[in-house]
């Protein structure tokens, strides 16, 4: 595939959209119902392309002439009428419209985790709410994201506000939905160590790598099965239920007990719920281990498959900073929730188009190059941004994708350095 076919199809998702535009708008009898300047397809492609700029300099870069420039006021009407589930379903169009993704032993390893972003601070807005160490109120969301490793691309997002976090709440929900190839392994960290998400994979028939806390840790699912303080790969049974007879109070390496505040959806009609399950536990360093709970079998993938696959899950981590550092996903237009909420789906889906683009890009590797190079996402990400807007034709974009390369060092490793980051003000933005 060229880079035209991947626009056709971006191109015919959100004309799929705006053809349905009733369905994606806060009031289906009257919004974009009137020909103005800026129409629901206009509106669309302009927040997918918007950088960190003013909203003054968005407007005046992207419409050329006068008498299609909007007004800032204008532009602002037009996106309250816009809901965000418009560009979920684009997302899902277009990430869904391939059928040449890699594959791991023929699954998509996708993995799931959870980034926080900085918003305009508002002090009636609970649910966003949060305070740092020295008691200064700011405001966040909580964004859940269903990443595939292989191919850089999120197959299913969600936002969620910091007041009601949940995690594994919103992953149960992807699953359900299954927005997602049918062929997946979902990976995910400790903070995904629920009994009720474990079970909803099971059910749900859903292949899954979940790390959990070591043996020795009080809170982990695996601390009452007496398992050998060593490496292993051993298949468990634990009896999960709510009863407190004699027989489960007496054998508690055999039984679970699960408090009533304990969240669980799939007890039988006796209260009882049998999971079975593969547990790997192997050395990170000289002292430490790390655990793993999986439905994958032996035959499928070894030890060592398992913890191949489970690194991986850290290029998530990479997705996210290219999302709020690259894209501009940290460089709001407007301090309401819903606009901030559109412009978050609209980042996530260039983050997927330059992907897609340039996953498919080949890039030829010389012998007298010190280490292999990748395409530069930094700049692919200008370059197609300059593409949509029709400043370069395909064939310049393909020759300066493949100018600008970065190498590529899998084994280098940086002392994890946090720092807050704070939202950056409107008043600063670049003109």
């Amino acid at each position: 595939m060229i880079p035209d076919q991947f626009l056709s199809i971006f191109n015919r998702s959100i004309q799929m959209i705006c053809e349905n535009i009733a369905c994606y708008c806060n009031d289906p009898v009257s919004d974009f119902t009137r020909k103005r300047k800026l129409s629901a397809e206009t509106l669309i492609r302009f927040i997918i392309q918007m950088q960190a700029k003013s909203l003054n300099s968005e407007l005046c870069e992207y419409f050329d002439t006068i008498d299609s420039l909007p007004t800032v006021s204008a532009f602002c009407q037009q996106r309250d009428k816009l809901d965000i589930s418009a560009f979920q379903r684009i997302l899902h169009l277009l990430v869904g419209a391939f059928d040449d993704y890699k594959t791991w032993n023929g699954y998509h390893i996708l993995v799931c985790d959870v980034s926080d972003v900085n918003i305009a601070y508002d002090e009636k807005d609970e649910d966003t709410k949060r305070q740092n160490g020295n008691n200064k109120p700011f405001s966040q969301l909580h964004i859940n994201g269903l990443y595939d490793c292989l191919n850089h691309v999120f197959w299913d997002t969600s936002i969620d506000t910091v007041a009601k976090t949940r995690e594994c709440g919103a992953l149960m929900e992807m699953i359900t939905n299954h927005d997602y190839p049918v062929n997946s392994i979902i990976t995910a960290d400790r903070g995904y160590e629920k009994y009720n998400l474990i079970a909803c994979c099971i059910e749900n028939h859903q292949k899954f790598l979940i790390r959990t806390k070591d043996i020795h840790v009080y809170s982990s699912i695996l601390s009452n099965l007496n398992l050998p303080d060593e490496e292993f790969d051993l298949d468990i049974q634990k009896i999960l239920t709510r009863k407190q007879t004699k027989e489960i109070k007496s054998n508690k390496q055999k039984y679970t007990y699960l408090p009533y505040s304990t969240d669980f959806d799939y007890f039988d009609e006796e209260g009882y719920y049998a999971l079975n399950l593969r547990v790997v536990r192997f050395k990170i360093t000289k002292d430490t281990y790390e655990c793993l709970v999986t439905n994958l079998t032996r035959d499928e993938f070894d030890l060592e498959e398992l913890k191949k696959m489970y690194h991986m899950r850290w290029d998530i981590e990479t997705a996210f900073r290219v999302l709020k550092y690259i894209i501009g996903m940290t460089s709001f237009h407007s301090k309401k929730r819903h606009s901030i909420q559109q412009e978050i789906y609209a980042a996530i889906l260039l983050h997927c188009l330059t992907n897609i683009i340039t996953e498919r890009v080949e890039i030829q590797q010389s012998n007298t190059w010190k280490h292999p190079y990748k395409v530069n996402l930094s700049t692919a990400v200008t370059n197609i941004r300059i593409w949509l807007r029709k400043r370069i034709d395909t064939e310049k974009l393909i020759k300066r994708i493949k100018k600008y390369l970065a190498p590529i060092r899998p084994d280098r490793k940086y002392k994890c350095n946090m720092k807050p980051k704070s939202v950056i003000p409107f008043n600063t933005k670049a003109s």
